[in-house]
């Protein structure tokens, strides 16, 4: 099974929406750089009640696995690192090959990965588009992603 790594995502309801996608799919940890500090041990009332809400229990169900330093813990995977980016010179998602123990990266909903991780990955992965709108929402689009690489998977 594919890793999933987030890097700096800034919505929270964004990322309950991921995490039930997560569990959904059977995965039960995802690697975090969090600056923001989404992830916490505990929150207030109406964050708990937003939380199970929007992720339908499924938030509490995954282990967050902090990284406080990407790059570096990035270079020192064995994995194959593939970055999700929305750039039309990355090979579409439909002629894409995915390896069980490939490391996606998904980078934050308003600026993606930084140019240095995107550079220090060992391929680029994009979601051919049609329309006009610049990208797609990042639980959206780790859906798709994650859908795809578990179909090629499982064959």
């Amino acid at each position: 099974m594919v890793n999933v790594f987030l890097y700096a995502p800034q919505d929270f309801r964004n990322l309950c929406v991921l995490a039930r996608t997560l569990e959904v799919l059977g995965h039960r940890e995802c690697f975090i750089f969090d600056p923001w500090r989404l992830v916490r041990e505990r929150y207030g009332k109406a964050r708990t009640r937003e939380m199970r809400v929007v992720s339908a229990g499924a938030f509490g169900k995954i282990r967050w696995e902090r990284v406080e330093e990407p790059e570096a813990f990035l270079s020192a995977s064995r994995a194959r690192v593939i970055a999700t980016v929305a750039d039309e010179s990355a090979t579409p998602l439909t002629r894409f090959d995915f390896e069980p123990d490939d490391f996606l990266l998904f980078g934050s909903e308003s600026s993606g990965l930084p140019s240095g991780v995107v550079s220090a990955s060992h391929q680029k992965v994009t979601i051919a588009t049609r329309g006009e709108t610049q990208s797609l929402n990042l639980a959206v689009s780790l859906g798709i992603i994650l859908f795809e690489a578990h179909r090629q998977l499982s064959r």
